[in-house]
């Protein structure tokens, strides 16, 4: 598991000016750059994120050895 801080520098309409979705932009101390996600509006009123909140980003990675095995055996 990947476990990052950050800060939330801003929180925008998408590019595509979506109602239910924002755009927030983190500063990640360890990579020094920034992270743009977008988050459904609802999911970000009910976590309350604002700009200014410091966040942990953990970053769980799963995969099938069975399925990459067998993408691995098809080249």
């Amino acid at each position: 598991m990947i476990s990052m801080d950050g800060e939330v520098t801003e929180i925008n309409n998408p590019p595509n000016r979506s109602a239910d979705f924002r755009e927030v932009t983190i500063w990640v101390n360890d990579t020094e750059e920034h992270v743009e996600m977008t988050i459904h509006l609802a999911a970000l009123k009910n976590a309350g994120i604002e700009v200014g909140d410091k966040i942990s980003i953990k970053i769980d990675k799963k995969f099938d050895i069975d399925s990459l095995t067998q993408d691995l055996m098809k080249m």
